[in-house]
């Protein structure tokens, strides 16, 4: 009896585990006005052998959409088998939009030039983005001028 109640808690750890973990997302940050390094696992699902990448942003307030191409060159990693890192100036492709959070997609496709997700050979990972306003500001310093009467 108490071994069958040890299966079953492993069988619902095991369950909870797996079922919980679908709901992590994955998430990038991106800074306007700022080249920002992405890093994401996208060799793990391909099934071309030198892929170009679609990156497709959707924001979630207004659907807005952003998309662009990146060549399989453009990837920077040293171990691309493992992880794949790629270079996003935001002031090229988000410089009038909104700030907030993006779904992204990135499909696998043969073409350089290819804007249609539709088209695309398959997608290779998704998640959330979140677009940040500069950090660039400046602090102003208010002194009060303060009065007092005594009595």
């Amino acid at each position: 009896m108490q071994l069958k109640a040890v299966q079953e808690w492993a069988v619902f750890f095991f369950w909870a585990k797996w079922s919980f973990g679908l709901f992590i997302s994955k998430m990038i940050h991106l800074t306007k006005g700022e080249t920002n390094t992405v890093v994401l696992t996208l060799t793990e699902n391909e099934t071309l052998t030198t892929p170009n990448y679609l990156f497709r942003f959707v924001n979630r307030t207004t659907g807005v959409e952003v998309v662009f191409v990146k060549t399989n060159a453009s990837d920077v990693s040293s171990y691309k088998y493992r992880f794949n890192q790629f270079s996003i100036v935001t002031s090229s492709y988000f410089s009038n939009q909104p700030s907030g959070e993006w779904l992204y997609y990135v499909y696998e496709q043969a073409s350089t030039t290819n804007r249609d997700y539709t088209k695309a050979t398959g997608l290779l990972e998704q998640g959330i983005m979140r677009l940040n306003d500069s950090d660039a500001f400046e602090y102003t310093q208010h002194e009060p001028e303060n009065t007092y009467i005594t009595r």
